[in-house]
């Protein structure tokens, strides 16, 4: 059975154990440290300096990983062969870039902990990233880099073997509203009803009273179609459920009701059920605290699985706080305005906090597309989108990395705005799920 890797550098950091151990999990080969006044033999070694040691495998140390804190830089950025590459390295290595700095950029956030300019909801959105004024926000650079790492290792240690990992799909679904119509309660259905004729929607004044009568479904009630997706590609999507109460931007009116608890036990099962914390909770502790007290009674054991709502992430306090609430995976990360890699990878990773330096246990699941941000954000058609997602589909899939979606029960309402959408969603999940 062949060793482990071993790379050889000046001083074993925080930061650099993190990438030792990303590495380590990305390609299923140990990495380990190693002081550079102790050189003993090893089979596999990359020497991590200032200075290449000629004839052995050498990567640039450029110095982000020595540091502690953060400062306002920019990284050097070059494209070779149509590959975008991050700390440039001066000749003499075996890599043109300083790969583990490149890594812990992208994966820690680094440039998430500097003064941005925020958008309307105080996020960092896609405009203000690295990621989108050089133009590669649609690639999975991170995965590239490994890639083009285990390539340059293959190379040098001809007897070396660094299996690929396999594609995946995940589908994830976020139920910020039930149903459009039902268990909404007499007064406030009364409320929507005067407020549809009052503006002349009389064919939403029918879907109402069908629905409320009995004639017809619940437009926003997708979850039996959804789970013939899930059968027909064998899968089963994680399902996020707003937890607070309603309000501007959190309009989950049926969080209390029996109908809701009786949907979240149906969907249970072999599915994960997350929670998804209000608008309004990612900046008071408080109310964050009693949205997960009131989810834990509602699912029967306190929830583990979490996803912003609004996707409203700020670093570091919201992970922060999500960990302090018990969270152990968070499906958060990725942009409202563009499709792609906001931390240039589609693999999950571990959360490095650079306010302690010190990697957590939250495992950060990143997604690639939501259908909000081509509708609502883009404005394509279901064609459109459904060619954009074909294409992150192909390059999430050259890096045998795990193609993550958000999507909406309104979306999949084949209602209002949506109509046609419906053959988006799964034409994605076959495509997604297609070897």
């Amino acid at each position: 059975m062949q060793s482990g890797i071993t790379i050889i550098c000046d001083s074993a950091t925080p930061r650099l154990h993190y990438i030792a151990r990303y590495l380590t999990s990305a390609l299923s080969v140990p990495f380990d440290l190693r002081a550079s006044d102790n050189l003993n033999p090893l089979n596999y070694c990359i020497y991590y300096s200032t200075k290449p040691v000629p004839g052995e495998f050498n990567i640039y140390a450029n110095g982000l990983l020595s540091e502690t804190g953060v400062r306002i830089f920019v990284p050097g950025i070059i494209k070779k062969n149509q590959q975008t590459m991050l700390f440039l390295a001066p000749a003499g290595y075996d890599l043109d870039f300083d790969i583990f700095a490149a890594l812990f950029y992208m994966l820690s956030r680094y440039e998430e902990y500097l003064p941005y300019n925020a958008d309307q909801y105080g996020r960092f959105e896609a405009a203000q990233s690295l990621a989108f004024r050089y133009r590669f926000i649609e690639d999975p650079v991170v995965e590239q880099w490994i890639m083009m790492l285990a390539d340059a290792l293959r190379e040098r240690y001809t007897d070396l073997d660094l299996p690929k990992p396999a594609t995946g799909f995940l589908s994830t679904i976020d139920i910020d509203n039930p149903w459009a119509y039902k268990n909404r309660g007499f007064f406030r259905n009364m409320a929507g009803l005067v407020r549809n004729i009052t503006q002349l929607k009389f064919s939403e004044v029918w879907i109402r009273l069908s629905v409320l009568t009995g004639f017809k479904a619940d437009p926003f009630d997708v979850y039996e179609f959804i789970s013939k997706v899930e059968n027909h590609h064998k899968f089963k999507s994680v399902f996020f459920f707003l937890s607070g109460d309603y309000g501007e931007y959190d309009v989950n009116y049926a969080m209390f009701t029996q109908a809701f608890r009786n949907l979240i036990h149906s969907l249970q099962g072999l599915r994960i059920i997350g929670i998804h914390p209000s608008f309004k909770s990612n900046n008071q502790r408080s109310l964050l605290t009693k949205e997960f007290s009131l989810f834990t009674k509602l699912i029967g054991i306190n929830p583990i699985h979490s996803r912003q709502h609004f996707l409203m992430l700020k670093m570091p306090e919201t992970y922060q706080n999500l960990i302090s609430m018990g969270v152990q995976h968070d499906y958060s990360m990725g942009f409202a305005t563009m499709p792609g890699f906001r931390a240039g990878t589609c693999m999950p990773f571990k959360f490095y906090d650079l306010s302690v330096e010190k990697e957590s246990l939250l495992t950060i699941h990143p997604f690639i597309v939501m259908d909000i941000t081509l509708k609502q954000y883009l404005g394509y058609d279901p064609e459109t989108a459904s060619d954009k997602i074909s294409l992150l589909i192909k390059k999430t899939r050259a890096v045998n990395g795990t193609f993550t979606s958000l999507w909406h029960n309104e979306s999949l309402s084949e209602s209002g705005p949506w109509k046609g959408w419906r053959k988006v969603f799964e034409k994605m999940t076959e495509n997604a799920m297609t070897t």
